[in-house]
């Protein structure tokens, strides 16, 4: 199965190159959950789907607990969880408070990478494999007009 693109035109003026270019944007045709996973990994394996779900629940539990102690956390054949961090800059180590200087926290995600030893070339292991096709049926007409710029050019 194919992941699924639509064209958008540039319409900011105030970017001079890339105005009035056509970019490729995903289409999303839906989002899966816990319980979905849950359900799909019943449909592949001996589990069921309530001790799944248990299981991943639990597992999102482990790893904020996790990153909430300091630690990154891998997932082998996934990629690796960690905190990031964004704060103001201080002239000197005793100007620095964290609740005057800190900006913001965030989850960083990394996925694993396998990388072609001949080309040195790296890829997403959970892309490996993916492939696109348009979805210009799938471009709600009244979004297009509500937001003018979500279209497909003409041929």
């Amino acid at each position: 199965m194919a992941h699924l693109y639509k064209l958008v035109q540039n319409n900011n003026e105030h970017m001079q190159e890339a105005y009035q270019k056509w970019y490729a944007r995903p289409v999303y045709t839906g989002t899966l959950d816990l319980n979905g996973i849950a359900e799909l990994i019943q449909r592949n394996s001996t589990a069921k789907k309530s001790d799944a779900l248990a299981v991943l629940t639990e597992m999102v539990e482990v790893i904020s607990d996790a990153l909430k102690s300091s630690q990154r956390v891998k997932i082998d054949g996934f990629g690796t969880f960690k905190v990031g961090m964004a704060s103001k800059g201080v002239s000197s180590v005793k100007d620095f408070t964290i609740t005057e200087n800190l900006k913001g926290v965030h989850v960083l995600f990394q996925p694993e990478e396998d990388v072609d030893k001949a080309t040195k070339k790296r890829t997403k292991r959970l892309l490996k494999g993916l492939s696109f096709a348009p979805a210009a049926s799938l471009v709600n007409a009244k979004e297009v007009e509500e937001r003018g710029k979500d279209v497909e050019p003409e041929p």
